[in-house]
C-alpha cells in the first residue's frame, strides 16, 4: 500500500506543482493534496481496480470512485459525484485498466483545468 501512495505523491509533485500548494501528505491509507485556492483532494488507491479521488471544494465535492453502489451509470462501477453526494454521473476522467499513474494524471489534469478556468 505504501508504495502506491508514494507513486501517487511523486506523480503529483513531478507533474502538477503549478496547482499544488505544498508537498503531498502521505497517510497510512491515502495521499492528501492541497491545491492553490485552498481546496484539497484525498486519494485512496488500495488496488488497481479500486480507488477514490475526493476533491473537497468550499461548498461542494467532486469525487471519482469505484464503490459498486451506482449500477445505472454506464461506466459502472466507476462514477463521479459532481457537486453533491447525490449527483452521480458517468466517470469521464479515469479509465478501467489504466495504471495508477495514468489515472492520477487524468484526474489532476481535470483539477488543473477546473482551477485555472
Amino acid at each position: 500500500m505504501m508504495h502506491r501512495l508514494i507513486v501517487i505523491a511523486r506523480c503529483a509533485e513531478d507533474h502538477f506543482s503549478d496547482i499544488i500548494l505544498e508537498a503531498p501528505f502521505i497517510y497510512s491509507d491515502k495521499v492528501r493534496l492541497i491545491f492553490i485556492g485552498g481546496s484539497f483532494m484525498d486519494i485512496r488507491y488500495p488496488v488497481d481496480s479500486k480507488y477514490s479521488f475526493h476533491w473537497q471544494l468550499k461548498d461542494e465535492i467532486i469525487r471519482i470512485d469505484t464503490a459498486p453502489h451506482h449500477h445505472k451509470v454506464s461506466t459502472y462501477p466507476r462514477h463521479m459525484h459532481m457537486g453533491t453526494e447525490e449527483n452521480v454521473v458517468d466517470d469521464s476522467v479515469t479509465r478501467a485498466g489504466n495504471t495508477i499513474e495514468e489515472n492520477v494524471m487524468s484526474v489532476l489534469e481535470f483539477v488543473r483545468n477546473k482551477i485555472k478556468m
